[in-house]
C-alpha cells in the first residue's frame, strides 16, 4: 500500500517548504530580505557567546601566560602598552610584536587567527584616518611619493596648496608607528583578556585602586548579559520553530515586542532572584572568593625581566630617540 502511495499520488508539498532556509540562519518566513535583519542580529549574538566560550577554554589551558597570577599579568600588560605608546624606535615596536607572538605560541593560543583579527581592523582603520598625515601639507620632508603638482600659488577653499603634492617620509613614518603602536598594544590587551578568566581578571583590577563593588557590579552585568543573551536567542529560536508560512509586517513587530516584553520580565524576575540568594547568604558588601591569587617564582622572574627590558630601552638610547 505504501508502494502505491510512493508510486501513484504524491502529496506535493507547498513551495515554501521545498525552498527552506540555511540551517546556520533562523529568518523568519517573510520572504524579505529587510526581515532578516532580526535573524542576522540572533546570528551575530550567538557569535558573541562562542567567542566568550572560545575565551573562556583558552584561559583554561595549560600554557604560559595561563600560569602567570592575573594581577602580574595586569601590571606587566599596562608596562608593554606604555612602552609602545611612548617609544619611538621602529625596532623596539618589532621587538614587543616577536614577543607577543612567542606569548601566544608557548600559551597555546591560535597564532594565525588571533593575527587576522587584531591586525585587519582597529589598527588598519587607525592607518586609514592618518593617512592625510602622511602628505607634506601637514607633515613636509623628504619626498617619499610624488602624487600631484599644482603649481605655483594654487589654492583651495582659501588654503593655500603647495606646487607640488606628495606623501613624505616623515609622514609616513608617522602614520606606521601609529598603526604599530595601536596594533601592539591591541594585541597585549587581548593575550591578557584570552588567557585569563573573566572573574580573575576583574579582581585583578584591585591592584590599581578599583572600588571592589564596582568590580563586583562589572562582573554580574557581564555575565548576566550572556546569560540574557542566550535566553533572547532561545525565545527567537523558538518563535521561529512556531512560524509558518508569510507574516505581516505588522504581525512581526507585534512579535518582536512582545518578546521584548517577556525578556525585560524575565531579567527583572532573574534580578529579583539573584537579590533573594544573596540575602540568604548573609551577603554583607564583601565579596569573597574560594580561590586564592598567590605570586610565583615565575611571577617574581617576569617581573624582573619586564624591569630590565625597561631600563635597558630607556637608558639605552631606544626609548626617546
Amino acid at each position: 500500500m505504501l508502494n502505491q502511495m510512493d508510486s501513484g499520488n504524491r502529496i506535493k508539498l507547498p513551495l515554501w517548504m521545498e525552498q527552506g532556509n540555511d540551517p546556520g540562519t533562523f529568518a523568519p518566513c517573510s520572504g524579505r530580505k529587510t526581515h532578516r535583519f532580526l535573524g542576522r542580529t540572533i546570528n551575530e549574538m550567538k557569535k558573541t557567546l562562542a567567542d566568550d566560550l572560545t575565551a573562556e577554554y583558552y584561559a583554561g589551558q595549560d600554557g604560559l601566560l595561563q600560569r602567570f597570577d592575573p594581577r602580574n599579568k595586569l601590571i606587566m600588560a599596562i608596562i608593554v602598552i606604555l612602552l609602545a605608546g611612548l617609544t619611538r624606535s621602529i625596532t623596539v615596536l618589532l621587538a614587543l610584536w616577536l614577543l607577543s607572538l612567542v606569548l601566544m605560541y608557548c600559551s597555546h593560543l591560535p597564532v594565525l587567527s588571533l593575527q587576522k583579527r587584531i591586525w585587519l581592523f582597529i589598527p588598519l582603520l587607525t592607518l586609514l584616518i592618518s593617512l592625510p598625515a602622511t602628505l607634506n601639507i601637514f607633515n613636509p620632508g623628504d619626498i617619499l611619493l610624488k602624487i600631484h603638482s599644482f603649481g605655483e600659488g594654487a589654492q583651495f577653499l582659501g588654503i593655500k596648496l603647495p606646487a607640488v603634492l606628495y606623501i613624505s617620509w616623515q609622514g609616513a613614518c608617522s602614520a606606521a608607528f601609529l598603526f604599530l603602536r595601536v596594533g601592539i598594544s591591541l594585541t597585549f590587551g587581548i593575550l591578557l583578556a584570552i588567557s585569563t578568566p573573566v572573574a580573575r581578571l576583574l579582581r585583578s583590577l584591585q591592584v590599581l585602586g578599583v572600588p571592589q563593588l564596582f568590580i563586583m557590579i562589572v562582573e554580574m552585568s557581564f555575565r548576566y548579559l550572556l546569560l540574557l543573551l542566550n535566553i533572547s536567542i532561545e525565545m527567537y529560536e523558538a518563535r521561529s520553530l512556531r512560524t509558518v508560512g508569510k507574516l505581516p509586517p505588522k504581525t512581526q513587530r507585534a512579535m518582536v515586542a512582545s518578546s521584548i516584553a517577556a525578556l525585560f520580565v524575565r531579567s527583572m524576575t532573574l534580578s529579583e532572584e539573584v537579590y533573594q540568594a544573596m540575602a540568604s547568604r548573609c551577603y554583607t558588601g564583601e565579596a569573597v572568593s574560594i580561590e586564592e591569587m598567590k605570586m610565583g617564582r615565575l611571577d617574581f622572574a617576569a617581573i624582573l625581566i619586564i624591569i630590565v627590558l625597561t631600563f635597558s630601552i630607556t637608558f639605552g638610547g631606544a626609548f626617546f630617540g
